[in-house]
């Protein structure tokens, strides 16, 4: 009776075993496509920090586009005294971007220009010129195969002191 037993619960362990297994392959086979949907109904979105923030305006030239992101300040709790602006160069089509990319970009759509950036796509080097307090510096250049973004350092307008605000 003692060996019966045995079998029977090596039997019904094998055999849950192999039952397992499809539920399991399912699960890591559709993993993406659960996660998109759990995060469709969490409404959980990528951080901005990571995704270079929501796009604000796209600017077309000839041969590619620049895309402006919306400048990133967003913290856990509050804004953040520092962030970043996201600008992306896409090529048109099968084209490619230009050896040098030179452009002035105004982030607060009040008519003045707050940086100048000048981007060499072949060695990913980027300048830049701040015509505002506001602008710190190139903090990342990403090459993304046919595409490149640079990421400028800001100082939160809304995070300075008072007295500092309110100067030129």
């Amino acid at each position: 009776m003692r060996g019966i037993m045995t079998k029977l619960k090596s039997f019904f362990g094998y055999a849950w075993a192999l039952a397992a297994l499809p539920i399991v392959l399912a699960t890591f086979i559709g993993l993406n496509t659960w996660a998109k949907g759990l995060a469709e109904v969490t409404g959980v979105k990528i951080s901005p920090w990571y995704s270079g923030g929501e796009v604000e305006r796209v600017v077309p030239h000839d041969g590619y586009k620049t895309t402006i992101n919306k400048p990133v300040f967003q913290g856990l709790v509050r804004e953040r005294k520092q962030g970043f602006v996201q600008l992306k160069w896409t090529p048109n089509n099968s084209q490619s971007l230009p050896l040098v990319i030179d452009e002035e970009i105004d982030l607060d759509g009040d008519g003045k220009m707050d940086f100048g950036v000048r981007l060499d796509t072949r060695t990913d080097e980027a300048r830049l010129n701040p015509y505002s307090s506001n602008v710190v510096s190139v903090n990342q250049v990403l090459n993304l195969g046919e595409e490149r973004a640079v990421r400028v350092k800001l100082t939160n307008p809304r995070r300075l002191p008072p007295t500092a605000r309110s100067q030129p």
